[in-house]
């Protein structure tokens, strides 16, 4: 069983409406985070091992396979590697979803959604 942990800045309002709906389109367990939680980097040391102990520059994807086994993805190469995760039957919701992550960048001047 692989657990996704999705970190992202819960200060920007179209962030949180697409983390709001990951849990209904990825099929293994999503955790929904806030970057600003202090007990982040705690509960998830991977992030400091990665260097990546600043989440709220971008949003990130931590992979919690079977094993404990931990990975960590972020910024557009986190949306490609959540494609794998999408549920059977759900994937016009993950274009959809696609797209309004598309949306969001181009209104916020080309940033990252989550930046």
């Amino acid at each position: 069983m692989t657990t996704l942990v999705v970190i992202y800045d819960s200060t920007c309002g179209g962030c949180s409406t697409i983390a709001s709906q990951l849990s209904g389109i990825l099929a293994p367990e999503v955790l929904v985070r806030s970057c600003k939680d202090p007990n982040l980097s705690n509960e998830y040391p991977v992030l400091r091992r990665t260097g990546d102990d600043r989440p709220c520059r971008k949003p990130t994807l931590i992979t919690i396979a079977d094993l404990g086994r931990t990975d960590v993805t972020n910024g557009w190469r986190m949306i490609w590697r959540g494609l794998r995760f999408v549920a059977p039957g759900r994937r016009w919701q993950a274009v959809r979803l696609g797209g309004q992550i598309v949306r969001t960048k181009l209104r916020r001047g080309g940033r990252h959604p989550a930046h």
